[in-house]
């Protein structure tokens, strides 16, 4: 069994809608832009094929020791291969060494590690294919932390399940559950992210964010280093439509496109030209105007309105797509992408899903989880490893 130790932002992303000018304003996100569709974990990495705004399968590549490519096997697959018992996929999201999926009835399957029950089916036996979880009705957003996922669902309530040591499951209580779970006392939400140890969600009214569970670096923006079981309001942060959860760290996307972090800062993961960890909201620095964002272990990253990506943070595996092993403290462009629909941030790699369905990949590579058939200490720029033909 894998060892317990990173974290990624698995919540789906969010886009504004744009003005003629290019510019992000404020109002309702397309359905679309609320999927994730690549979710990167800390050695494997999932996508839903086909274009954004279409259903697809799920496909999965890299390390397999936990069963988290959900082939029936632990065998590491090197290129891109199929997920047993998904179709019809919108979205997907990957913890640790687990994985989710969200169909387009609302239904939510997950699949690999499973030492605090974060697959859901009750039990703590890892699972090598798909598992449908119960009681969660008619999904609209998923996300998973290190070893718990969770949903929102249509009433714009919130579920989760899995390892609750820090409160990260929002109900109360530090007993980990088999099964989903209601977050108590949040709002109506309309996003969703997860973390190592925290969760937040982005809520309707007035676009205020909340957070819960794990606080040891200020994750949970609300000035304290105090750890809390139920959902706490994140300060000075309004009009939000997007949220994303790194192992210490949290963003948020607001309607004008601009992006706010708090949290560990260690390598720059922040954006704000620091290495000092806030327990309060910074304003990313540099950055142009944003329409989604993901956090990783220790980086940032974000599609712009143009559909290129930028990075920020740790560098060392070559994640944030630069063409260098370079930490950075402000955004910088990400080398050769286009028409980006999704950014996620894994271990020490990173993914983009485009609009027309192609999937990129680049950083750390020592499981496979690039997918480039073969394993590499690292690959600093981005290299498409599905590429969709148009019909």
């Amino acid at each position: 069994m894998a060892a317990s130790w990173l974290a990624f932002s698995c919540g789906p992303p969010g886009s504004a809608r744009r003005t003629d000018g290019g510019d992000v304003a404020p109002g309702p996100l397309p359905a679309w832009a609320r999927q994730h569709r690549v979710a990167a974990g800390a050695g494997h990495t999932c996508a839903v094929t086909g274009p954004s705004d279409v259903d697809g399968d799920v496909i999965c590549w890299g390390t397999n020791k936990d069963h988290e490519l959900g082939d029936g096997s632990n065998t590491d697959q090197l290129r891109p291969g199929s997920v047993l018992g998904v179709s019809r996929a919108r979205a997907v999201a990957a913890g640790s060494y687990h994985t989710c999926a969200l169909d387009s009835d609302g239904a939510v399957s997950c699949w690999g590690w499973n030492v605090s029950g974060q697959v859901g089916d009750g039990t703590t036996v890892d699972r090598d294919t798909a598992f449908s979880v119960p009681d969660v009705p008619t999904a609209s957003a998923i996300a998973a932390g290190d070893a718990h996922s969770c949903a929102l669902v249509a009433d714009g309530s919130a579920r989760c399940w899995g390892q609750n040591d820090l409160g990260q499951l929002g109900d109360g209580s530090q007993v980990d559950r088999g099964h989903p779970a209601g977050v108590f006392s949040l709002p109506v939400a309309i996003d969703l992210a997860a973390s190592g140890h925290h969760t937040c969600a982005v809520l309707v009214d007035g676009g205020g964010v909340q957070c819960w569970g794990g606080n040891q670096r200020g994750e949970l923006g609300d000035g304290t280093l105090l750890a809390h079981s139920l959902p706490q309001p994140v300060l000075a942060v309004n009009h939000a439509v997007a949220v994303a959860a790194g192992y210490n760290h949290s963003c948020a996307l607001v309607a004008d496109g601009r992006v706010f972090c708090w949290g560990a800062n260690s390598y720059g993961q922040l954006g704000d030209g620091t290495t000092a960890d806030r327990a309060a909201p910074v304003q990313v620095q540099v950055l142009p105007a944003a329409r989604s964002i993901t956090a990783g272990f220790q980086h940032t990253c974000a599609v712009i309105a143009d559909g290129s990506g930028w990075c920020w943070g740790w560098n060392d595996g070559g994640e944030l797509g630069d063409g260098t092993l370079t930490s950075r403290a402000i955004p910088a462009p990400i080398n050769g992408l286009s028409e980006v629909s999704t950014i996620a941030g894994g271990g020490f790699h990173s993914c983009a899903a485009t609009t027309t369905g192609d999937v990129a990949c680049w950083g750390a590579n020592d499981s496979g989880q690039i997918g480039t058939g073969a394993t590499t200490a690292s690959e600093a720029t981005p290299i498409v490893v599905v590429h969709e033909t148009p019909h």
